[in-house]
């Protein structure tokens, strides 16, 4: 059973510990480095050239694992991955997928007119299978950044490896530093409900 853990990110906490044994099965013989990033967007703000500057947050995370599971955790983390990148490319998968309904109830007449384009609902059935594959097989997941703190979020497949992991990394983990603020005190909250005050604003005065 997966379980998350939220770790803190300082200066002042010390460097993070990883057990000496392969998140997904255990083993303790030979092992290898799996680096996985984890990213935020910290802001973005128009500049003079009339472009954007984006301000972000990078953090690569270096863990242990069998040769095997560790060659599928660090493929599998970069199909997860958040990057504006990635994010792009799973958009275009959902989107591909849409075209499987035409196959679905028309297979003769989408057979009859093959063209790269039936390549379309190829791609995006695929992709989503890579998606539901990566979300399986990955041990160790760093999913994201709270938006609210220094907090990282990781998704670990084994119960009992998150544990060892909580007990090497006790100031990191401890609830003092990770525990989420309330809701009301959500910077997201606050900025979404300015934007509906703002759009209501505006409605009324364009409609009074």
């Amino acid at each position: 059973m997966s379980q998350i853990v939220r770790v803190a990110i300082d200066e002042d906490i010390p460097q993070l510990v990883w057990p000496p044994c392969c998140p997904k099965c255990g083993a303790t013989g030979k092992l290898y480095k799996t680096t996985s990033r984890v990213g935020r967007v910290k802001s973005l703000r128009p500049n003079l050239l009339g472009g954007m500057t984006m301000k972000s947050d990078v953090l690569y995370l270096a863990f242990p694992g069998c040769d095997k599971h560790a060659q599928q955790t660090g493929l599998a983390n970069v199909i997860l991955e958040k990057s504006p990148l990635m994010h792009l490319i799973r958009l275009m998968m959902y989107m591909a997928a849409f075209f499987v309904l035409p196959l679905i109830m028309r297979p003769k007449a989408f057979i009859a007119d093959l063209s790269w384009y039936s390549l379309v609902p190829v791609f995006g059935v695929l992709g989503i299978a890579s998606i539901v594959w990566a979300r399986r097989v990955s041990s160790v997941w760093p999913v994201r950044f709270d938006p609210d703190m220094d907090v990282i979020i990781i998704r670990f497949l084994d119960e009992d490896y998150a544990v060892k992991f909580r007990l090497a990394n006790r100031q990191a983990t401890s609830n003092d530093l990770t525990d989420a603020p309330p809701w009301y005190q959500r910077a997201l909250i606050w900025k979404v409900l300015v934007i509906c005050l703002l759009i209501a604003f505006m409605s009324k005065l364009v409609f009074r």
